[in-house]
């Protein structure tokens, strides 16, 4: 008996020898580290306004040893809905496989991911949690162009003689881990991508690919991506051509980019400003879009976020306020 108080007593002591801090989970060793997120949201349209408490998410992390390190991530979205307008409530409490991943690392200049990983393309897709980002909603450039998500294995590092390079040799030719839970659900998909550091503030890049979805849509791509930021200013910048065969031989091309700047005028408060636009030739859908928006940080794991989006397609205009937490 004192035999075993003693080992829990221990445990204890090891469960709590780092105090837990918001923002960077809970440690329990070197092999396991806890974290989670949550983002609520408030969205008032000419059509109807709702209540959203969106993404409830899950993470476990560490390292194996000095070469293996793994993360994975389980997501629910859209966990409970109510409009406003009508009273109706909705929500999906099941949670997903949004990244399920484990890194080997061998030198600078090559390492290995293997698993369900965000496909490294860009800025935007590469920061996948909302309280980290400056808006509450997502450029269409990253929701409608590429796969978000990719289940397959991404050879990375940095070009041999230019430390300031990194690249990405990814490839996927099976059906992802979780086809409920990525936006263009595909069993090809193969891209290459490279950034630049310039300088301390600036850096730019690119990729190019090509995927082929369910539906034997077969795409291909070229992307590119700069980013200038400094202590008071961020300006970020993507865009991307894509041309679309499809099944019945038709041939349609999508482009879409955006720019976005961030004046941060506080450490706690940030004004935020972003243009956008789409053209899909194959749907005649064409928008162009304006965003306004504030950011309030009282701790860096929590963000209040407020923003107005004027819409080309006028039905489309949006009020949005959200509130995401990182644990």
């Amino acid at each position: 008996m004192i035999r075993r108080v003693g080992g829990l007593i221990t445990l204890a002591f090891a469960l709590h020898a780092q105090p837990y801090t918001l923002g960077q989970g809970l440690y329990i060793n070197p092999m396991l580290n806890v974290g989670g997120y949550f983002s609520s949201e408030f969205q008032s349209k000419k059509s109807e306004e709702t209540l959203t408490f969106d993404d409830v998410a899950v993470m476990a992390y560490g390292d194996i040893n000095p070469m293996i390190s793994y993360l994975a991530e389980f997501e629910a979205v859209g966990f409970y809905r109510k409009n406003l307008s009508t009273g109706e409530e909705s929500g999906n409490q099941k949670f997903h496989s949004e990244r399920f991943y484990a890194d080997l690392w061998l030198a600078d200049t090559y390492n290995f991911r293997f698993g369900k990983m965000i496909t490294p393309i860009g800025y935007w897709n590469t920061e996948p949690i909302n309280v980290l980002r400056d808006t509450s909603s997502n450029p269409l450039y990253s929701m409608l162009l590429f796969p978000k998500f990719l289940t397959g294995i991404d050879m990375n590092g940095y070009f041999p003689g230019c430390n300031n390079t990194k690249y990405h040799l990814f490839a996927q030719n099976n059906h992802d881990l979780d086809e409920e839970y990525t936006n263009i659900p595909n069993t090809h998909f193969y891209g290459f991508s490279a950034e630049k550091e310039v300088s301390s503030d600036l850096s730019s890049g690119g990729s190019f690919g090509e995927y082929l979805t369910l539906t034997n849509q077969r795409t291909r791509f070229v992307q590119a991506n700069a980013k200038y930021d400094d202590i008071r200013w961020q300006v970020l910048a993507e865009m991307m051509f894509a041309k679309n065969e499809f099944a019945n031989n038709d041939q349609a091309t999508t482009f879409s980019g955006y720019v976005q700047g961030m004046y941060r005028y506080s450490q706690e408060h940030a004004l935020v400003g972003r243009y956008e636009y789409y053209n899909d030739q194959h749907t005649n859908y064409v928008d162009n879009i304006a965003v306004v928006g504030y950011s309030y940080r009282p701790l860096n794991p929590i963000s209040l976020k407020g923003e107005y989006q004027w819409h080309s397609l006028k039905d489309e205009n949006t009020l949005l306020f959200s509130l995401s937490v990182l644990f």
